[in-house]
């Protein structure tokens, strides 16, 4: 399968969408000459290794999010039980921009077989964790789920612009299973098997480190178009450890002190602490990537682009404050609304939001080399994030008697939300120069993830400022006329809202069968009331993502056949007959580079 760069599409598609980085490694490396080179079974090996090490990955998240109330009453039960969800947010941001980064520059070869066996030692520490600190542990290594979310660049770079599409469409279909029905096999293992939710874990184990044994088998990428021309000692040399350290540092502080918002509060010392910090920090980084650094690792150059990179960084922060916040709420909006301690039915319930998350993006992903030059990346990008503003806020309307429109809301709510999420992965590639396609789509998930942290923490915050106003006295409301003791009334909440799971309700002193029915249905009405503000939340910031949404730029220029990486040892259809390999071109040869 023969793939040819077009030159003077390439050049002008360059010149008009993405600068060249001010920095020397940026100059030598958009000077190098373009490739042509067929896209080869070997190639097509490698993206199947890497589409298994992110589907498993990603697979990882879907069985453990769902999960996390289980995981805190076993182990706790703690206030702070989100921070299970969020601490994946808060170690894979800042370690998939570093890796992107680095990888930019060194290769991305080991740092997505490295990202399998980090994953799998997290893995093991999450199994055998005995309280909520140690099982937030199992997400502080970065890089495990890092390197294997840095695989889209690494596929992406190894097909043609237009086919990217198809491709990366294709690598999401693969996490399909996860997708649909990660939280009904989460619950199910939870349930179901001996060892209990620890087997999502034993899972995570497993086929991170047979991901990593696939890669080191498959994925054998040429040297880094960065530093194609550069010496290691250069790179070793001239590399921005300052900005290395910003990089990670400010995003975790940051991170930590939003999550710590829900169990301190807006005014404690922990979150105030960490999140100035954190701040300061990212501002002097600024200043440092612009001003002083002689090779700056976020390529300041790109920020400047505003239509075309910027505005996609903030479209994918309020994507990921929707996605990864409902990813966490919706297992207890269903168990507190319709299915109460029903496992099995909350992962089935859990299936369409999932289904809709798959259909937009994988269908966005394949409809963008068809639709894209007929009606523009902008418009494409602009329907998905609408459907988030119309239909997550639209929950507003669930009762606890219509689970059927609340369902419906979150399928169309997710294909809204997986066509932003693809598409901006697409779009940011796009509409960047191949050299640092690994920092763009890093920093792409680095924003994707402070807006899920930000959202759990917001959401969370929001929801427990009023569930705990609103079902005690909508709850009181109705059994206290009933005849049910004041005394009495505590014990009757901690059985509703599940913090005295292990009591059943007919031990509460004092209650009567007659009680027991409109006491359960004034709790659901009262969790409705209380999640309503959830779903209202959105509405600002979603209306942000739309605008951002509207005026990128159309990208569609950019869907053309050029190639920008290959394999090592792929040669050349044009030099088959000299035998000349792609590596001995990387090395020097000007013959063909000119061809």
């Amino acid at each position: 399968m023969e793939v040819a760069h077009d030159v003077a599409t390439d050049k002008t598609a360059a010149t008009n969408v993405c600068p060249q980085d001010n920095s020397r490694v940026g100059d030598q490396a958009l000077n190098s000459p373009p490739q042509r080179h067929a896209v080869s079974p070997r190639t097509l090996l490698a993206i199947g290794a890497m589409a298994f090490a992110y589907a498993t990955n990603l697979g990882a998240f879907l069985l453990i999010a769902p999960i996390i109330t289980v995981i805190n009453k076993d182990l706790g039960p703690v206030s702070y039980y989100t921070w299970l969800a969020s601490a994946w947010s808060i170690t894979g941001g800042p370690g998939l921009v570093v890796a992107g980064t680095l990888s930019d520059l060194i290769g991305r070869r080991w740092f997505i077989i490295g990202s399998g066996i980090v994953s799998g030692v997290s893995g093991i520490v999450g199994a055998t964790a005995h309280s909520v600190p140690q099982g937030k542990s199992l997400s502080r290594p970065s890089f495990g789920q890092a390197g294997a979310l840095t695989s889209f660049a690494s596929i992406g770079e190894l097909v043609p612009n237009k086919w990217r599409g198809y491709v990366l469409g294709v690598v999401n279909l693969s996490a399909g299973v996860f997708v649909l029905c990660g939280s009904l096999f989460g619950n199910e293992m939870a349930a179901s098997t001996g060892p209990g939710w620890r087997s999502a874990f034993y899972f995570t184990l497993a086929t991170q480190f047979a991901a990593a044994f696939v890669c080191l088998l498959t994925y054998f990428p040429a040297t880094p178009l960065a530093t194609r021309n550069i010496t290691k000692k250069q790179i070793i040399r001239e590399f921005d450890y300052l900005g290395l350290l910003g990089i990670f540092l400010g995003p975790v502080l940051l991170l930590l002190g939003i999550t710590w918002i829900p169990e301190y509060g807006a005014n404690s010392a922990k979150f105030i602490a960490p999140f100035v910090t954190g701040t300061i920090l990212m501002i002097a980084l600024g200043f440092w990537e612009a001003r002083g650094a002689s090779n700056p690792l976020l390529h300041p150059f790109l920020f400047s682009r505003v239509r075309t990179f910027t505005m996609l960084l903030v479209v994918a922060f309020v994507g990921g404050m929707l996605f990864y916040a409902l990813q966490s709420f919706w297992p207890p909006f269903l168990a507190a609304v319709f299915d109460g301690t029903d496992a099995r039915q909350i992962g089935i319930d859990g299936i369409p939001f999932g289904a809709g998350t798959q259909v937009g993006g994988v269908g966005s992903a394949l409809l963008l080399p068809i639709l894209g030059p007929k009606v523009g990346t902008h418009s494409m990008l602009t329907f998905g994030v609408a459907l988030q503003l119309l239909f997550i806020p639209l929950m507003y309307l669930v009762t606890p008697f219509r689970k059927d429109i609340a369902l419906c809301f979150t399928f169309f709510g997710g294909v809204g939300i997986g066509v932003a999420e693809l598409l901006t992965i697409l779009l940011v590639q796009l509409s960047t120069p191949d050299e640092w396609i690994g920092f763009a789509t890093g920093a792409l998930g680095l924003a994707r993830m402070l807006g899920g942290t930000a959202g759990t923490a917001i959401y969370t915050s929001i929801y427990q400022d009023k569930v705990t106003k609103i079902v005690p006295s909508r709850v009181a409301a109705v059994v206290l006329p009933m005849g049910l003791p004041e005394s009495s009334l505590p014990q009757l909440l901690g059985v509703l809202l599940g913090t005295t799971p292990d009591m059943p309700i007919s031990k509460v002193e004092g209650i009567t069968p007659d009680m027991i029915g409109p006491a359960v249905l004034a709790s659901r009405e009262g969790q409705v009331a209380s999640f309503r503000y959830v779903w209202l939340a959105s509405i600002a910031f979603g209306v942000v993502s739309l605008i951002c949404a509207a005026i990128t730029k159309d990208l569609s220029p950019r869907l053309t056949m050029d190639v920008a990486q290959h394999l090592k040892g792929d040669i050349i259809p044009d030099a088959e007959k000299n035998s000349v390999s792609m590596e001995h071109i990387e090395h020097g040869s000007q013959a063909v580079a000119g061809s």
